[in-house]
């Protein structure tokens, strides 16, 4: 009798050490999760920015301009809707920074489409830079180009 109530014991002892481990794991993975979900890894920021960068280039057609002006205004829409307005909104603006509209853009003439020269992360409502702090772009610039296009005139 003495040896059954021991042998309890030890099972009752073994059983709560299970439920500590299991209860440890439970919020290790609780806080690794947390610590993980505020920051992007580098595929999320490319497929996030790859459409848009599409567009990139110089001598790119005003059809094409208005096709990416579409694109951002429906990744616009959805960041209001998700209240993601910081991090995911982008701004397209000309070279003096005024917002371009496809009322703007001319499909018979060739811009230049980039990002700003000043290229930094931040996480304010500024216009000027590149990129958000979270690597999503923030500002493309589109701008007339007058120059020829491959040696023929636009």
């Amino acid at each position: 009798m003495e040896n059954a109530s021991k042998a309890l014991i030890i099972a009752g002892a073994i059983l709560i050490s299970i439920l500590i481990v299991g209860l440890g794991v439970i919020i290790y993975n609780n806080v690794s999760g947390i610590a993980s979900g505020g920051t992007l890894d580098a595929q999320e920021i490319t497929a996030h920015n790859s459409p848009f960068q599409g567009y990139f280039g110089d001598y790119v057609s005003g059809s094409n301009v208005r096709a990416l002006l579409t694109q951002v205004q429906a990744n616009n829409s959805a960041a209001q809707r998700n209240d993601e307005k910081i991090g995911n909104y982008i701004y397209v603006v000309d070279g003096s920074g005024n917002a371009v509209t496809s009322a703007t853009i001319r499909t018979g003439k060739m811009y230049d489409v980039d990002l700003p020269p000043n290229e930094n992360s931040t996480d304010t409502d500024s216009q000027g830079d590149a990129y958000w702090s979270n690597g999503f772009i923030k500002t493309i610039v589109v701008t007339e180009n007058t120059g020829n296009n491959t040696g023929s005139n636009p």
